[in-house]
């Protein structure tokens, strides 16, 4: 499964889906799955996390960053297991 940070992407991790997400403004240190679960992998291209980076009309740089290489490569990782 390959989300933003939602609430489905907390949903996969609860139920041991393998999945990927996207992080933007906040950093997956506070909201992420643990790290020691290679079958949930996150990406996130931010630097820090304030409450002043917090989503606005805009979509965040952040997320923006984010290429489509990456995602399917974090995915093959999520699907074999893979850290």
């Amino acid at each position: 499964m390959v989300s933003g940070d939602t609430g489905v992407s907390h949903l996969a991790t609860a139920y041991g889906t393998p999945s990927v997400t996207l992080f933007g403004p906040m950093s997956p240190a506070y909201w992420g799955p643990p790290p020691d679960r290679p079958r949930h992998q996150v990406i996130w291209h931010g630097s820090r996390s304030t409450r002043g980076d917090l989503p606005g009309p805009e979509t965040h740089p952040a997320l923006l960053s984010v290429s489509t290489g990456e995602v399917l490569s974090a995915a093959e990782r999520a699907l074999s297991g893979l850290p």
